[in-house]
C-alpha cells in the first residue's frame, strides 16, 4: 500500500530513530509511494546525501528551492525544514539516500574532524547543496555512494567500517568543493521565526484561521505574515494548513473508526463536501475509500 509519511512531532521534528550502534540508513524512495505523492515538510538530527535516479524532483529547504533531475545529488544539513515533490509533469520521482548521525563523520565529540570540518558547515547560511556527476569533482562521491547501493546493508563491522570511511571521504570532498566556500548566514533567526508560525497553525488547525492572531504572535503584521510564510516554506498558510488538516485526518483514519464527517469537524474543515475534495487533491482517494484500503475492505 502507497501510504508512507515522514513521522513527526508537533514541531515537525522527525520522530524516525537511527540504530544508535550504527545510525546509518540507505532509503530507496518513489515519491509515488507517499501520501499525496511527496514527503512531508520534516526535520531531523541526521545529515542526508541523495542521488536522483529517475524523473524530477522538487527540493525545498525553507526559503530555497530546486530542481533535481536525474544525476544530481543534494546535501540536507541536521534540524533544516525540507519537503521533496515531484517536478510539475515529472511522470516518475526516484532517489536514494544515505541518512546518518553526524558522529559517523565526527567520531568522539570534539574530535578533530567535528573542530575543524563539520561544526563550521552548520554556521553557514544554506542549509541545502546541489551537486552533478557533470562535474569531475563529484566522480569520486558517485562511485562510493554507488557501492553502497548497490551492497546488501549489512551488520558486519567490515560493512560498516567501509561506510564510515565513505561518509567521510564524500564530507571532504563536498566540503572542499562546497561547504567551506559559503558565507554565515541568519539561519537560527529564520528557523526560529518561521517555526514559531508553525506552531501557531499546528495548535489552531483544527479551529478557525485567523492571520490576524498568527502574525501577532509572530511579531509580523499580516501582509509580511503570508509573503515571509510564502518565501520560507513555498506554499501559502492556507496551502499547508489544508495539508497539515488532511494529514491530521489520515491519522483519525488510521486509528479511529468515528464518522467522516466527525474527522472532518474535528482537523477544522469548514464543511464535509470541502474536506472530501481537499482530501482527494492531495490523497486521489475519497476519506472514506482511504479508509477501506486502510482495513483491506474491497
Amino acid at each position: 500500500m502507497k501510504n508512507r509519511i515522514v513521522p513527526v512531532d508537533k514541531d515537525l521534528n522527525s520522530t524516525f530513530k537511527l540504530n544508535p550502534v550504527f545510525p546509518f540508513v540507505l532509503s530507496r524512495d518513489d515519491l509515488s509511494d507517499y501520501v499525496g505523492g511527496f514527503v512531508n515538510w520534516h526535520k531531523q538530527t541526521a545529515l542526508e546525501i541523495a542521488i536522483v535516479l529517475e524523473g524530477s524532483i522538487n527540493v525545498t529547504v525553507l526559503e530555497r528551492e530546486e530542481t533535481m533531475e536525474v544525476g544530481d545529488g543534494f546535501l540536507i544539513l541536521p534540524e533544516r525544514l525540507h519537503t521533496l515533490k515531484p517536478s510539475k509533469d515529472a511522470k516518475a520521482a526516484r532517489y536514494f539516500t544515505f541518512i546518518f548521525e553526524p558522529v559517523l563523520l565526527t567520531g568522539f565529540k570534539g574530535s578533530f574532524f567535528e573542530h575543524a570540518f563539520y561544526s563550521p558547515a552548520l554556521s553557514k547560511k544554506k542549509a541545502f547543496y546541489k551537486f552533478n556527476i557533470q562535474d569531475k569533482w563529484t566522480h569520486p562521491i558517485y562511485e562510493q555512494m554507488k557501492w553502497v547501493y548497490d551492497q546488501e546493508v549489512e551488520d558486519s563491522p567490515a560493512f560498516q567500517l567501509n561506510v564510515q570511511r565513505i561518509l567521510q571521504d564524500i564530507w571532504i570532498i563536498l566540503w572542499n568543493n562546497l561547504l567551506f566556500k559559503e558565507e554565515e548566514g541568519e539561519r537560527k533567526q529564520h528557523n526560529a521565526r518561521i517555526l514559531k508560525m508553525i506552531e501557531y497553525l499546528h495548535t489552531n488547525y483544527s479551529s478557525k484561521f485567523s492571520l490576524t492572531d498568527m502574525a501577532t504572535q509572530s511579531n509580523v503584521s499580516r501582509g509580511e505574515c503570508c509573503r515571509y510564510f510564502k518565501k520560507m516554506m513555498h506554499m501559502t498558510i492556507s496551502d499547508y494548513l489544508m495539508e497539515y488538516r488532511v494529514s491530521k485526518a489520515i491519522e483519525l483514519l488510521k486509528s479511529t473508526d468515528i464518522s467522516i464527517s466527525e474527522i472532518s469537524e474535528t482537523v477544522g474543515f469548514s464543511s464535509q463536501s470541502y474536506f472530501i475534495k481537499s482530501f482527494k487533491k492531495k490523497t486521489r482517494l475519497s476519506p472514506l475509500a482511504y479508509r477501506k484500503l486502510l482495513k483491506g475492505i474491497p
